[in-house]
């Protein structure tokens, strides 16, 4: 058993989470500019401009031309322009000229700020327009007010979030400012400009006023707010939503912006002026929806950070808000929540997609039988301390463990426990409990505290199989005296082979329906469930993987997963079902990275399964060894267990090329959900990617709605693989909630299981995992998501790794944080610089609202439990 880590020194008040003004640009950058071009054809008095520009800017204010006609386009021409930065010293404003003909000209007006764009007589080109009329009927130009000092780089940008990235980004945000932007342009159709227009008279407000309630509604059912705006009418959140004011408007809850640009802006008497759309490559908040006309056809464009999202996301979110506000215009009193953001051809096709049942296969013999057919064909079966078992041999020894526990009184529907140390006889042992058929339960072979005998209390089994003397394991010696329990010495059963072995075909097999295995629940916090499943599960997901990654002969799979998790039976019969080798990982060399690299080196293993967390230990030893030292065999590299960081992922490509890498997800209910094989760079978490054949993965909202695209809702499977339950246990919680089917989809036969885990489907059709339900808390009335902070703290180089857990008070609610980090290496002499360079670390991450927490330096390894997750109730003993 793990020791208990040892505890540092603490620090108080944090930063960690609360929303920061996003990065901020520096003085003069062109994100800051507001600006406005124009094609002016016809009668043009440049030197009036000139007066007027004066004028209407200020004395110091610049112009640049009129320059020749360039060969570029209009509008890269006037691109150009606007990202020119403004230098210190120069004019707030500046006014471009270029001829176009012999009467065009273009004109760019620019400010450096918005203090400088927004006089007393209005923005620029209004005051411009009225500068230019005086000037050229005799009149005085106005006054032009004094240059207004800019504001301070950032100040003008929009909040951030709390918890993160919650718009439906396509990446992380860069660990680095990036305000690189481009634009998408929209145009609806009249009828929605006419259900708008109609909508607003009735309610006494503008059009624009409509379509920034439904910008609104958008962001904050991207954001997941829980601040009871889902169940609020669009007619009400359109009366407490702000009139569109002359400049951005924010949108709370994320980095979203709404501008209504008014039109027209710049008039030339005698001049025809068309105003041209031109963007400067730059973003000053994630989202800035831009709205141009409402009549008679909606039109404008969305800016987006280009760190953020792709064109065609872009495009995405356009069509929601489209769909959005029609529902809203066409019936105004619908719950923001329950308006639809997909019409019925994004939401059959994402129905359609999400349901893979029909190709799971058919069924029709369990594991244990399908290995049997590879015993005539005399392939190694099990590799394991320079010893090679074939096919014949392992199917030869499992006959003879299925004839002693049938013997023994563990026949058909009994479970039995196996507690063993690695090698063939363990297997052997695994495929004889199935021969007999009974049901397993698969124990590691150290541990004898009282979670492990709580599994054994609920498993009740019919018998447990050791490989030794009972009195050598203290958990065998607690269990022989329980009523009722029988013991199997494996040795003496697998002594040497006579020559001819009971002929295990014979009995009478399992069925299909029957129990297969008892797999428990990690038990990181309370009583361990014992999950049951079926023949039929196994079978099928055994099939799918070992044919999916080719784990058939030729292949050499390590079997790293700690027995009594789940995967650990997958990698197993996979192999075995496949016909590949199995290669048990030694106990002393399974969690010790730098003992394990070269294992896999010397085994000439072709897959690993492990849990990101520990493959990034591996990818530190790899990096640091030669490459004749690196296990160049390695073809596939399986991920489970947690959220796949894409920094890891671009770290194990750069190190193993020719590895194919595969991000698995789904709960021990179900075996598997969902699976990726990642073919590129990741930014961000790597997606879960899609459902895995016999299930269908969804994801809902509170009300069992389908969640459109972009917005975070409950994962949920349906499939004939969901186990049939858990066991049994007198005075244990009625779990037939998580197993209730959603409302609105028609019954089956098949069954359903909510997991609480969040996610929501990209625009590309991919499944994000977005952490869990019980690991989204809120503090101070401010939502996070512990997973993130983990996630942005081991970014910083100097930790190893880390765990963020909430402390509660006694009415429930969250009163502060505790984040435990264990550095690189040994960490500073002085623990108080790592801590506040942590806390330095996260206040680039998420901002400057200092929260409550306490950090905690460790002298060890975070602990873990046997699925190799981190174990938090250990962390807090």
């Amino acid at each position: 058993m793990r020791r208990r880590p040892k505890m540092g020194v603490v620090a108080n008040d944090v930063t960690v989470t609360e929303p920061d003004r996003g990065p901020s640009p520096a003085s003069g950058s062109a994100v800051l500019h507001p600006y406005a071009a124009y094609h002016v054809s016809g009668g043009l008095d440049l030197e009036a401009l000139r007066t007027a520009w004066r004028a209407a800017a200020g004395d110091g204010a610049a112009v640049d031309g009129p320059s020749a006609d360039e060969e570029c386009g209009e509008e890269e021409l006037c691109a150009r322009w606007a990202a020119r930065p403004f230098a210190e010293g120069d004019a707030p404003a500046r006014l471009h000229i270029a001829r176009r003909g012999p009467r065009a000209h273009l004109l760019l007006l620019v400010a450096s700020h918005s203090g400088a764009w927004d006089g007393p007589s209005g923005p620029l080109p209004a005051a411009l327009s009225n500068a230019y009329l005086a000037v050229t009927t005799g009149g005085r130009p106005p006054t032009a007010p004094a240059p207004q000092t800019p504001r301070a780089p950032g100040s003008e940008e929009s909040s951030a979030t709390a918890s993160g990235q919650v718009l439906p980004a396509d990446r992380n945000r860069p660990h680095l400012p990036s305000h690189a932007g481009s634009t998408v342009a929209f145009g609806w159709s009249p009828d929605l400009g006419f259900r708008t227009a109609r909508l607003a008279e009735a309610e006494g407000v503008t059009a624009a006023a409509v379509v920034l309630a439904g910008f609104r509604a958008l962001v904050q059912r991207y954001a997941g707010q829980d601040d009871g705006t889902p169940a609020t009418a669009f007619r009400e959140l359109l009366h407490t939503t702000p009139a569109p004011a002359p400049g951005p408007c924010r949108i709370e809850g994320a980095d979203a912006v709404f501008v209504h640009e008014e039109r027209p802006g710049l008039r030339i008497p005698g001049a025809e002026v068309r105003r041209l759309s031109v963007h400067n490559g730059t973003a000053a908040a994630d989202l800035t929806l831009v709205l141009q006309d409402t009549a008679p056809s909606v039109t404008g464009y969305l800016e987006y950070r280009e760190a953020l999202f792709e064109p065609a996301s872009a495009r995405r979110m356009l069509d929601q808000l489209a769909v959005l506000l029609t529902a809203a215009t066409t019936d105004p009193d619908t719950p923001v929540g329950a308006l639809p953001l997909d019409d019925d051809r994004h939401r059959d096709h994402a129905l359609r997609a999400s349901d893979r049942r029909a190709s799971g296969g058919d069924m029709t013999r369990p594991v244990h039988a399908s290995v049997r057919r590879h015993a005539e064909h005399g392939g190694v079966a099990v590799s394991f301390g320079g010893t090679r078992t074939s096919y014949a041999e392992l199917t030869a020894d499992a006959a003879r463990v299925a004839s002693a526990l049938t013997a023994a009184g563990a026949g058909h529907g009994s479970p039995v426990a196996v507690r063993m140390q690695p090698g063939a006889r363990r297997i052997a042992v695994l495929l004889g409990v199935l021969e007999a058929g009974a049901h397993l339960a698969w124990f590691a072979p150290d541990g004898a505290g009282e979670r492990h005998r709580s599994m054994l209390s609920d498993l009740r089994p019919a018998c447990l199989v050791l490989d030794g003397d009972p009195q050598e394991d203290p958990l065998a010696l607690w269990y022989a005296g329980e009523p009722g329990a029988t013991l199997l010495d494996a040795s003496s059963v697998l002594g040497p082979r006579p020559a001819a072995g009971p002929d295990a075909t014979t009995a009478a097999g399992p069925g299909l329906a029957d129990l297969a295995y008892v797999a428990f629940t990690s038990g990181s916090t309370g009583r361990p469930k014992g999950i049951a499943q079926s023949h039929a599960a196994l079978g099928q997901f055994a099939g799918w993987m070992g044919e999916r990654f080719a784990m058939g002969p030729g292949a050499r799979v390590a079997q790293w997963v700690s027995p009594e998790h789940d995967p650990a039976l997958a990698e197993v019969f996979a192999t075995l079902v496949a016909g590949g080798t199995l290669c048990p990982v030694p106990e002393r060399v399974r969690v010790n990275p730098d003992k394990l690299v070269p294992w896999l080196v010397q085994e000439r293993i072709t897959h690993l399964q492990t849990v990101p967390s520990f493959a990034r230990d591996l990818l530190g030893v790899i990096t640091a060894s030669d490459p004749g030292d690196r296990p160049g065999t390695l073809g596939h590299l399986l991920l489970m267990g947690e959220a796949l960081p894409g920094e890891l992922v671009d770290g194990l490509r750069a190190a193993l090329p020719r590895t194919r890498l595969i991000n698995l997800y789904g709960p021990t209910e179900t075996i598997a959900a969902t699976w990726h094989e990642i073919t590129g760079p990741v930014t961000g978490p790597a997606p879960i990617g899609y459902p895995l054949p016999g299930r269908q993965v969804l994801v809902v909202d509170a009300d069992d709605r389908p969640s459109p695209a972009g917005v975070t809702g409950e994962l949920v499977i349906r499939s004939p693989y969901v186990t049939p339950g858990y066991l049994a246990v007198e005075g244990g919680p009625d779990h037939s909630a998580l197993f209730a089917p959603l409302a609105g989809l028609a019954p089956d036969g098949d069954r359903w299981y909510r997991t609480g885990d969040l996610a929501r489907v990209r625009f590309d059709g991919a499944l994000e995992f977005r952490g869990r339900k019980d690991f989204q808390v809120k503090l101070f009335g401010n939502r996070l998501e512990l997973t993130e902070i983990e996630a942005a703290l081991n970014r910083d180089p100097s930790v190893l790794e880390c765990a963020v857990l909430p402390h509660v008070n006694g009415q429930g609610l969250v009163t502060r944080l505790a984040v435990y980090v264990v550095p690189q290496g040994e960490g500073r002499e002085d623990v108080r610089a790592d801590i506040r360079a942590w806390r330095s670390h996260l206040r680039g991450q998420f901002g400057p609202l200092a929260l409550p927490a306490v950090f905690t330096r460790l002298t060890s390894r975070l602990p873990r439990n046997a699925a190799g997750k981190v174990d938090r109730s250990r962390l807090t003993r």
